[in-house]
C-alpha cells in the first residue's frame, strides 16, 4: 500500500513537474538586467551586476529567473600578530546568486515570492526566502510589508571567527508615494533579528525614477542600526540603474 501512495505521488509530482515546464516554454520570454551599487560605513561597497530571464504565464503572473553577481570589499578589525592585538583589515570576497521569483500584478495589488542560492568566497554558503506585496490605495500612494529570511555561512561578514550558520529574518513596512508622473518616493522601515538574538532596526528613504515602463532608476538613502555592537552600524547609499522588459 505504501509502494503505491509513493508511485502515485511520483507520478503526480511529474505531472507537475511537465505542466510547469510546458507552461515556461510556451510563455512570452523578456530580458531584463542591470547594475546597483551599495556603499558606505566601513568603506563598504557592493558592486552587484545582474540579468535574468522573465517567463509572461499570463497578463497578470510571471515566473523571472535571475543571476546576480555581488562583489564585496570593507574595512574590519581583525586579530594582529601578537595575542590581543587587533588590526585594520581590509576584506575582499565575491558571492553569486541564483534566484527564481513569482511574481503577479492586478490593478490594486501585486506581489512576488522568491527563493535564492548562494554561493561565494571561502566555502560560502547561503538561502533566502523573500515575499512581498503592494497594496495600491489610489494611484498616487501604496502601501508596501514584505518577510525576508536569510540563512547563510558566517565567513563572508566576520571571516576571522568560527565559521557557524546564521539565520536573519526582517520585516519592512513601506509606503510609496508618486508626487508626479515617472517619479516616486519610497521610504521604509526595517525590523531585523537573528539566531543570535541580535535584534536592529533601519529605515531608507528613496528616489524611483521611470521614464520608461522598461527602466527604473534608483537611488537610496539607508541608516542601519543594531541594539548590540555590530561593526556595520551607520550609514549606506544605494544606486541602481535597472531595465525590466
Amino acid at each position: 500500500m505504501n509502494e503505491k501512495r509513493l508511485t502515485a505521488r511520483a507520478v503526480v509530482a511529474l505531472l507537475l513537474l511537465v505542466s510547469a515546464a510546458a507552461a515556461v516554454l510556451a510563455a512570452e520570454v523578456r530580458p531584463q538586467f542591470g547594475l546597483e551599487m551599495y556603499g558606505g560605513t566601513n568603506k563598504l561597497l557592493i558592486v552587484n551586476p545582474w540579468l535574468g530571464l522573465r517567463f509572461g504565464l499570463s497578463a497578470k503572473t510571471s515566473l523571472i529567473f535571475r543571476y546576480h553577481y555581488h562583489g564585496f570589499s570593507f574595512d574590519y578589525w581583525g586579530r594582529g600578530d601578537t595575542p590581543g592585538e587587533t588590526v585594520l583589515k581590509r576584506r575582499r570576497a565575491s558571492v553569486s546568486r541564483f534566484s527564481g521569483t513569482f511574481y503577479f500584478q492586478s490593478a490594486k495589488l501585486e506581489g512576488y515570492s522568491s527563493f535564492s542560492y548562494l554561493t561565494g568566497t571561502d566555502s560560502y554558503r547561503g538561502y533566502i526566502a523573500d515575499n512581498g506585496l503592494e497594496w495600491k490605495f489610489v494611484n498616487a500612494l501604496s502601501a508596501l510589508v514584505s518577510l525576508y529570511a536569510i540563512r547563510e555561512k558566517s565567513v563572508l561578514w566576520r571571516p576571522e571567527e568560527e565559521p557557524r550558520w546564521l539565520n536573519t529574518y526582517s520585516l519592512r513596512l513601506g509606503a510609496k508615494f508618486r508626487p508626479v508622473r515617472k517619479l516616486s518616493f519610497n521610504p521604509n522601515v526595517y525590523f531585523h533579528r537573528n539566531s543570535e538574538d541580535a535584534k536592529g532596526t533601519a529605515w531608507s528613504a528613496g528616489l524611483i525614477y521611470t521614464p520608461a515602463w522598461w527602466l527604473a532608476v534608483t537611488a537610496y538613502y539607508f541608516r542601519y542600526g543594531e541594539t548590540a555592537f555590530y561593526t556595520f552600524r551607520g550609514n549606506y547609499f544605494n544606486f541602481g540603474l535597472n531595465f525590466y522588459f
